[in-house]
């Protein structure tokens, strides 16, 4: 005769499970908050502004186009300097002297021109920035005299585009804002990306502050 109790229904039946390492656990724990956080994605080269941000440079293509403007001026400079040495070797007194001060006064020109028409833009254009915020457009400028330029959103009336043909060339644009009780009428933001001009102007005008902008560097204050 069987003496041993019939199994219980009300007992709860043990399982042998495997034990679970704490790494596991640690790596499931955090694949899980991987595809809980949603991913956010913004255009490549761009920058976000809204509020008190860094000040954002110009881009480079504005640099390109003051170094092509210079290069012009630069190669009509040269040529005019070489005219100038070689039209006094035809000149019956040119002595040596009046020579010398011919070849020193067109290299000293010439140098100058370099200078202004290729070296100086670079410097320019480090030193330009712009920023908007809830002040308004600041805009700072100047090399040898830094200018810092501040367009209250209270002293805009409205705003416009110029584009050159030059301008287009490289997709840039100057935007104009039109002041009202300011010492100057307009205040001019020139050799901006086309698309960022043009959001900009929106943002100015609708008072929003918050522009998606395409540059090249954040300017660190």
């Amino acid at each position: 005769m069987n003496t041993e109790p019939a199994p219980n229904s009300s007992d709860e039946a043990i399982v042998e499970t495997a034990p679970v390492s704490v790494d596991s656990m640690a790596e499931e724990a955090a694949a899980n908050e991987q595809q809980d956080v949603p991913e956010v994605t913004r255009p490549s080269g761009s920058v976000k502004v809204d509020g008190d941000v860094s000040y954002q440079s110009l881009p480079m293509e504005a640099l390109r186009l003051e170094r092509f403007v210079g290069g012009i001026f630069i190669a009509i400079v040269g040529v005019v300097c070489l005219i100038g040495m070689i039209i006094p070797l035809f000149v019956s007194p040119a002595t040596p002297e009046v020579l010398a001060g011919v070849v020193f006064g067109c290299l000293v020109l010439f140098a100058a021109v370099v200078y202004g028409g290729w070296i100086y833009p670079k410097a320019a254009h480090r030193c330009a920035s712009w920023k908007i915020s809830e002040h308004g457009l600041e805009i700072r400028r100047g090399v040898w005299w830094r200018h810092r330029i501040v367009v209250p959103h209270s002293r805009m009336q409205h705003s416009d585009i110029e584009q050159g043909p030059l301008q287009r060339m490289y997709s840039l644009a100057t935007l104009v804002i039109h002041t009202a009780g300011t010492k100057n009428s307009s205040v001019q933001l020139e050799n901006l990306n086309a698309d960022t001009a043009d959001q900009l102007r929106d943002a100015l005008t609708s008072g929003h502050w918050e522009v998606i902008v395409s540059t090249e560097q954040v300017v660190t204050e």
